[in-house]
């Protein structure tokens, strides 16, 4: 039997603790949280549409109910699209996050002089994989509460949130990028006259 390999500093630097993986991710947690909530009875479509009405009729007294509930399905729309959207920036945080934890103690040179400090594919995929992967899981939870139902196209939607926001996280990274590297001192020419 061979005596186990024990770890070395540069494993142990490589493999983030509890505690700063907790820091990173429990933004991601908390807003799956609010994402299952929303999967329940109570932000079924006859709740939330009674409480718009609600809300509306106080404000125009004269309201009429399919302006309301038209208005309750757009709003409805645009938050699976803006939440998974969330979702999908919020994992992409965590990863670039955990990576510069990791990564930091063992770089030679300053963070976020490189691309790939900024933005990574597999960042931006593992944040849409994560968000069909959570609105697939969501739709097929709300097939079996009697007063919502699961739809494909939801989850079509919510991918579509998720590729939206990642491609306006890739033109937000590439512009610090730039950025950044304009802002690198060049050093002076000067002429001998």
């Amino acid at each position: 039997m061979s005596p186990a390999r024990q770890p070395s500093k540069r494993d142990r630097l490589l493999k983030p603790s509890f505690r700063a993986l907790a820091h990173r991710w429990w933004p991601v947690l908390v807003w799956l949280g609010v994402i299952r909530l929303e999967s329940t009875d109570f932000a079924s479509a006859n709740n939330t549409s009674s409480l718009l009405y609600t809300v509306i009729a106080a404000v125009v007294p004269h309201v009429d109910e399919s302006f309301v509930s038209r208005l309750d399905e757009i709003l409805r729309k645009t938050g699976h699209f803006a939440g998974y959207g969330i979702l999908s920036g919020l994992v992409f945080l965590a990863l670039k996050n955990t990576n510069y934890d990791r990564l930091r103690l063992l770089l030679r040179r300053p963070w976020r002089i490189c691309w790939h400090d900024f933005w990574r594919w597999d960042w931006a995929l593992l944040g849409i994989l994560v968000t069909v992967v959570t609105a697939a899981a969501d739709e097929i939870h709300q097939s079996f509460i009697p007063s919502r139902t699961g739809a494909w196209q939801d989850v079509v939607l919510d991918s579509c949130g998720a590729a939206v926001l990642q491609l306006i996280i890739y033109m937000l990274s590439l512009r610090a990028f730039n950025r950044r590297r304009t802002r690198v001192v060049q050093p002076e020419l000067s002429s001998t006259r």
